[in-house]
Formats: structure tokens, sequence, C-alpha cells
């Protein structure tokens, strides 16, 4: 993609860290953000500080643990955006472990 202006950004841990940094790096080339992030504070801020910069932003509330969260998640962006062009998974979740016994249930909780 050489022309991120008006795509759509998904950023899990959007609200603090790296998440947060790369929101900015992506409202800076142009790109409709949506954030989620399990620190409802944090996610109220940040949605408030994009939106007085007049940058599309959809800010929700998402455990990504729980299926039905990351589903209500993508439910909202299509709904709201219509498209998904870039996904920065970046909520922090793991499974422990050496990661060459993880099982394809592990891998999929993480991703």
């Amino acid at each position: 993609m050489k022309n991120f202006k008006g795509k759509v950004a998904v950023i899990t841990g959007g609200a603090s860290g790296f998440g947060l940094e790369f929101a900015n790096i992506a409202a800076g080339l142009g790109m409709k953000l949506v954030l989620a992030d399990v620190q409802q504070d944090s996610l109220d801020r940040v949605e408030a500080q994009f939106k007085a910069a007049d940058v599309p932003v959809l800010a929700q509330r998402c455990d990504v643990s729980k299926a039905e969260q990351v589903q209500a998640l993508a439910d909202a962006t299509m709904k709201t955006f219509g498209a998904v062009h870039l996904v920065f998974n970046n909520a922090g979740v793991g499974s422990g472990g050496l990661i060459w016994e993880n099982t394809q249930a592990d891998w999929e909780w993480v991703l």
C-alpha cells in the first residue's frame, strides 16, 4: 500500500504505548482509526484527542481474549468505516511457554 490517506487502521492496545504511537503515525498519514483497548478511561481520553484533531476515529473497549468482543469490534468497524486496510495486532496477550510447544488454539488466541 503506497497511499494510506483515507484507509482504515484497526489498532488493538491503541490507547497507550506502542499502539498509541502507531495511531499517531497512522493519523499523520491521513488514516481513519479504530482503537481498541481494555482501559476505558485511556481509550476515552485518546478518542477525545483524535476527535479534537478532526481524525476519524472509532474507539471501543475490547478484551482481545474474548472472541465475542473481537467480533463486536469487527462488526462496529465495518458498520462505521466499511473496510479494514491494516491491522496492528498490538494487544498484550500471550500463551506463555516455548513457542514451538504452543497449540493451534494458543496461536489463534494470540492472533
